[in-house]
């Protein structure tokens, strides 16, 4: 099977079935005023007014989505991670409704997790990554001292990444913060440009530098978003292919 497949009619309608029967877990995500949120959902019902997802967060900040608001859901079931793009189908505000009801998906592409688990760099490539401040340091809307920072990619998945950097800009981050990152995965090839928030910061003891793992957000909820997750695919299949025969690359 390729990266991802696009699952038949029959088949959507087979999976969205087996998602209510087996109470499937997943996450939504939605933009909303110019930031991605991203919350716990199971999967409910499935019945004429559309597909019903209760939320699982427990502390979710209220946010007001209107109906057709798009929105993206991933959902997992056995070795496999499903995504599609969807829309409210009536007025709903997170953080107060339990449940959020979306139209029926149209399409539901299916791929392997373990394209989301993290795949090392392989060795001689040296992947340079530039990366920026979405957001403010605080709730005091501090500014960051620096416009970006540039750091080196240590490894990527569909989900996320990890960037090694200098450890003197421990001070400039904090989990939960929204950043862009930029970076060319080989040489010959265009950049990727993508979104996502710091899932977490580390200082290794033995090690110099700062670890910083960012979580990849808004890939299942566009068009756009599944174009890039498709060439995030096809660059952790050829760095899968890379590290297994043991080749680097200047």
């Amino acid at each position: 099977m390729s990266q991802a497949e696009l699952l038949t009619t029959q088949e959507r309608e087979l999976f969205l079935r087996q998602a209510v029967s087996e109470g499937l877990c997943g996450t939504l995500s939605s933009l909303h005023q110019g930031r991605w949120n991203v919350i716990e959902v199971l999967v409910a019902a499935v019945d004429p007014a559309g597909l019903h997802l209760r939320v699982m967060s427990e502390k979710t900040e209220r946010i007001d989505l209107k109906k057709n608001h798009p929105v993206g859901v991933c959902l997992q079931k056995d070795h496999h991670k499903y995504i599609f793009e969807s829309c409210i189908s009536q007025n709903a505000t997170i953080g107060q409704a339990a449940e959020l009801i979306l139209e029926m998906p149209e399409k539901i592409e299916k791929m392997k997790r373990r394209a989301y688990e993290r795949q090392p760099i392989p060795a001689g490539l040296n992947v340079k990554a530039l990366f920026w401040h979405r957001g403010y340091m605080h709730s005091d809307r501090q500014a960051p001292q620096e416009d970006y920072w540039q750091g080196r990619l240590e490894n990527l998945s569909a989900g996320g990444a990890m960037i090694r950097m200098e450890p003197e800009h421990r001070e400039s981050f904090s989990t939960g913060q929204l950043v862009g990152v930029q970076f060319t995965p080989m040489s010959y090839q265009k950049p990727l440009l993508l979104e996502g928030h710091v899932r977490h910061l580390k200082t290794p003891q033995e090690e110099e530098g700062l670890t910083v793992g960012v979580e990849f957000l808004g890939l299942e909820a566009s068009s756009d978003g599944h174009t890039m997750l498709h060439r995030l695919l096809d660059v952790i299949a050829a760095y899968e292919k890379m590290n297994k025969k043991g080749k680097t690359l200047d």
